[in-house]
């Protein structure tokens, strides 16, 4: 391509003159753009001594690049400063072609550069073929050529060289020499010419398009068309795909274009170990496609290919089902230790044999002081028979002691109330204790159950654990997730709830949305999609007690805008993007969000009653037949102490 672009060039520009004017160039530099650094691409020597005196005397930075000699034009153009340095191309020197053909491939002629082609002699067809196809509507090349008096500026842009679309050449100025003197006479302002406004009319241009339908058999742009047009969800199309696709018809609206779209079944991957991207981040990266209707996750190895020119849709996939009275909150639910912490249990539980022994300390001190009829009666026993009886008296104090304090601290009275002042005072701390971690204990129980929070999982790994049936919406992304993520939830998740197959009549692992509502609502089921596309379906199955119950759990994705991507520095990032902010400031992106970003159904019940599942009550019928069995284990040791002990006390005193 260079030699043949080169052989034109040398025959089109045969008999010129071999230098550059001087005060053509130092006009438009210092009147024209007002740039402040100066790239001079030539092989005349006087060029480079008559144009680097002119410019430097105009307060330009000059660098001298001599196109018989060895350069990188990538080293040389690696400029941050945009649009404030002109290369300025003498094309009559033989090693042009192979200049233009390197800015044309690495994507020059942009709005980085103003650039000007010294082309007296040489036509524009000649100087610029189809083969240099990355001129396009960010151009920003002047041309200069000569008639008989005057020295003609011509702004040069295209709709895209790469769709065979003609040049387009509008006269900016003319120079004209006279007795020595340079006079400039400005047809139009180079700025309005370059300007996204001017070149805003596309005249019905078919660009290139892509997008994302995973479906069987679609491959023409008819199909394409008619399937993301239609407002309603479609399946293997995710909700973006259809709002990215409005956001398309608005550029097309606005510049006058049409597309031609081609369909892919995903939007990333890579071929086996190699660098070579699948789906429609392939496409787009290779330049196979002018726009995209899609969206692109945020990645950082993705801004160095891919040039973003809007974000507004908040990409947001969750979990979603619907909270039954059978799924366990935290693993706490019907615990009625959770309130308190094994530590505060311990101390209560020591606190109680504390306050027992007190007590019988207590009573043991006063009927020593106070000695009653009883213990007269005893003390007149015979004193094998009466210890005996003062240990079987001592035993059953014990015993009451602590189920007397056990009473108390459990708020149920006692009976009989104590009669000794230091006794009494005992049992009155034991009832202001109890009134104390009572309080604690029903006000952490009552903040629990009146906390929504804490109803159903609400982590991935927490779904991960519970007894729900998971599936995904059946579509690509979920596919590439579940193959190339290395996160430790995800491989818990396939492992727990994806590895083992599900017998027929069951819901697969990937189904769609319109199959899997009717699961949500019955409970014990969560389904994973976007959840602005399964909104509209759930309310219009679900009652409202119903649309209370759905629980989101977000993670397993992350929640973020998704870029809208072209191909890096492509030739209509400028003009996309200055129009999407337009668009958005007139209010066009947010009807368009409205429409599309379906909001959660609302919950209009006041309140939703749970009924208590008998996993929550299983705790209080653990406490009773535990103590159903200690009672009966009580009884049996009393019974067996009286025939044992007593029984034999008496025998012994007959044989006495």
């Amino acid at each position: 391509m260079r030699a043949s672009i080169a052989l034109i060039l040398l025959i089109a520009a045969r008999g010129a003159a071999a230098h550059m004017d001087t005060s053509v160039l130092t006009r438009f530099i210092v009147n024209l753009v007002g740039t402040n650094e100066a790239i001079i691409f030539s092989c005349s020597d006087k060029d480079l001594q008559l144009l680097a005196s002119a410019f430097m005397k105009n307060d330009q930075f000059v660098n001298y690049v001599h196109m018989k000699q060895m350069y990188s034009l990538p080293f040389i153009l690696g400029r941050n400063s945009h649009g404030r340095t002109s290369v300025i191309v003498n094309t009559r020197c033989n090693g042009a072609a192979g200049l233009l053909a390197d800015a044309s491939a690495n994507k020059y002629f942009n709005k980085t550069y103003q650039w000007v082609f010294w082309g007296v002699g040489v036509e524009v067809k000649y100087l610029l073929p189809l083969e240099l196809d990355y001129i396009g509507p960010n151009a920003q090349i002047t041309y200069v050529n000569k008639t008989s008096n005057d020295y003609c500026l011509w702004d040069i842009h295209s709709k895209g060289r790469h769709l065979q679309s003609p040049l387009q050449l509008q006269l900016i100025a003319t120079v004209t020499n006279y007795e020595g003197s340079s006079y400039l006479n400005i047809a139009r302002d180079i700025f309005k010419l370059q300007s996204t406004e001017y070149r805003g009319q596309f005249n019905g241009i078919t660009l290139r398009g892509a997008s994302v339908i995973d479906q069987e058999d679609i491959t023409t742009n008819e199909q394409i068309e008619a399937i993301l047009s239609r407002s309603t969800k479609d399946t293997g199309v995710a909700a973006f795909i259809k709002y990215h696709y409005e956001l398309v018809g608005l550029l097309r609206d606005r510049f006058n274009f049409s597309v031609n779209f081609r369909n892919s079944r995903g939007w990333a991957g890579r071929l086996g170990n190699t660098t070579f991207r699948l789906g429609l981040l392939g496409v787009v990266k290779r330049d196979e496609a002018d726009i995209a209707a899609s969206g692109s996750l945020n990645r950082l190895n993705r801004f160095a290919e891919f040039d973003t020119i809007h974000q507004s849709w908040k990409f947001e996939a969750a979990f979603i089902y619907r909270f039954t009275p059978d799924l366990d909150t935290h693993g706490k639910s019907g615990n009625f230790l959770a309130p308190f912490s094994k530590a505060v249990w311990f101390l209560i539980l020591v606190s109680l044999i504390v306050f027992s022994v007190i007590w019988l300390l207590f009573e043991i001190i006063n009927s020593k002081l106070n000695p009653t009829n009883d213990d007269f009666q005893i003390s007149n026993i015979p004193d094998t028979e009466s210890q005996k009886c003062y240990a079987l008296k001592m035993q059953t104090s014990w015993a009451e002691s602590f189920l007397q304090s056990f009473a108390a601290l459990c708020q149920q009275g006692l009976d009989p109330i104590p009669k000794d002042h230091s006794s009494r005072f005992v049992v009155i701390t034991i009832f202001l204790f109890s009134l104390v971690i009572y309080n604690y204990y029903t006000s952490s129980v009552v903040g629990g159950l009146l906390s929504s929070s804490d109803k159903g999982p609400a982590t991935v790994d927490e779904i991960t654990s519970s007894p729900l049936t998971i599936s995904f919406e059946d579509i690509g992304y979920y596919k590439v997730l579940f193959r190339e993520s290395k996160s430790p939830a995800v491989a818990r998740l396939i492992k727990t709830k994806l590895s083992s197959s599900r017998p027929l009549g069951k819901i697969p692992v990937f189904a769609h949305i319109e199959e899997a509502v009717p699961y949500i609502k019955s409970g014990g089921f969560a389904f994973h999609c976007e959840v602005v596309a399964a909104y509209p379906l759930i309310a219009e199955l679900f009652d409202a007690s119903e649309i209370c119950d759905l629980r989101e759990v977000s993670g397993l994705i992350e929640v973020e805008l998704l870029n809208w991507i072209l191909p890096k520095n492509s030739q209509y990032t400028e003009l996309f993007k200055v129009a999407m902010c337009s668009a958005r400031e007139r209010g066009f992106v947010e009807r368009l969000l409205r429409q599309r970003q379906i909001r959660k159904p609302t919950c209009q019940s006041l309140y939703t009653v749970y009924p208590v599942t008998l996993s929550a009550a299983l705790a209080a019928f653990f406490v009773l037949i535990c103590g159903i069995i200690m009672s009966i284990l009580m009884l049996s040791m009393e019974i067996i102490y009286v025939y044992v002990v007593v029984k034999r006390g008496q025998k012994f005193s007959i044989v006495r």
